[in-house]
C-alpha cells in the first residue's frame, strides 16, 4: 500500500507490488469512503504495509494501518528527507531499514 503512486523506482528496485493507492487520484486526500474501499479491498488482497512520505498526512496511513492489522511507514522522500538521510547512502540505508523494521 502506497500513500501517493510515487515509488514506482523503490518497487522496482526492491521487487515491492502496490496493491492500491490511499488517494483516490494523485495529490487528492482520500475520503473516508474511498478508505473503506480500500481497506475491503486490503480483505481480499493483504498488504505487508502502507508506506507515505513525511510530507503526507499520516491519519489516513495511520487509520488503514490501524484496522488492517498492518504497519505504517513513512519513508524519507530524497536526501534529508530523515535525519539518516543525510546523503546518498544514507537515504537507501534508512529506507530499506524502514521497510526491514516495518516486517518484524
Amino acid at each position: 500500500m502506497a500513500h501517493h503512486k510515487g515509488w514506482a523506482y523503490l518497487d522496482q528496485w526492491l521487487g515491492l507490488r502496490e496493491i492500491a493507492e490511499l488517494e483516490p487520484k494523485p495529490g487528492v486526500e482520500p475520503t473516508a469512503a474511498h478508505l473503506e474501499e480500500v481497506l475491503e479491498q486490503l480483505k481480499r488482497e493483504p498488504a505487508r504495509m502502507v508506506i507515505r512520505t513525511a510530507y503526507e498526512d499520516q491519519r489516513a496511513s495511520e487509520w488503514l494501518a490501524e484496522r488492517a492489522k498492518i504497519p505504517a511507514v513513512m519513508l524519507p522522500f530524497t536526501v534529508g528527507g530523515t535525519d539518516k538521510a543525510g546523503n546518498l547512502f544514507g537515504l537507501y540505508d534508512d529506507t530499506v531499514q524502514r521497510l526491514l523494521g516495518a516486517l518484524k
